[in-house]
């Protein structure tokens, strides 16, 4: 037993040893650094990562940026409706000048906005107000005409007279109209983005 216990102090003696040399040699373990010497000086050369330092936002910037990024979503939202609009309401046009009687253009008339009515009232009643005022720019940009001209156009001039005054009251106006070198210079180049697939 007495041998027992000599061999089991032999053997953690030995492995301590071992560890605390392992240890050392660790601890020596010197990194070479490149390093210049200034006036007797020894001065190590360390490569920092860069780091850009930029002033605080001003807040006005900030509430256009925010005005820009609402904008741009807006026009994300409604230009497509805008676009497909412009079609069915050239193919309209092109059957309308297809038929000879005022009866026939009536009849056709309307069953045409029955079927606008089908295909765009679910998702123009989910626009908010602000896009449904970017839709109306659109649709001028599309068409060439204002909202109010179309639905005159469609309805009559009562019916035209009646939405007029109702979209006013949700501050819009039917007869605005798109000028992409003034007013509405900013949708204009969201909407070159978007033709051009450099936005989605």
């Amino acid at each position: 037993m007495k041998k027992f216990l000599l061999l089991l102090i032999c053997v953690y003696g030995l492995a301590g040893k071992a560890f605390s040399q392992s240890q050392d040699t660790t601890a020596t373990t010197a990194y070479h650094l490149p390093y210049i010497i200034e006036d007797g000086d020894t001065i190590p050369i360390v490569m920092l990562k860069t780091v850009t330092v930029v002033d605080s936002l001003d807040p006005e910037y900030y509430k256009k940026l925010q005005a820009y990024y609402r904008l741009r979503h807006n026009v994300l939202k409604v230009y497509p409706y805008a676009r497909l609009l412009a079609v069915k309401l050239s193919e309209i046009n092109n059957h309308l000048a297809t038929l000879q009687t005022k009866k026939e253009r009536k009849k056709y008339m309307k069953e045409a906005e029955e079927q606008l009515k089908k295909d765009f009232e679910k998702d123009l009643k989910s626009f908010s107000v602000s896009q449904g005022q970017v839709f109306t720019k659109l649709i001028d940009r599309e068409t060439g005409h204002s909202s109010y001209e179309l639905i005159k156009d469609l309805r009559g001039g009562v019916k035209a007279f009646f939405w007029q005054n109702f979209a006013l009251v949700f501050g819009q106006d039917l007869k605005s109209r798109y000028d992409p070198n003034g007013e509405d210079a900013v949708i204009e180049g969201i909407v070159q983005q978007i033709e051009q697939g450099k936005l989605q």
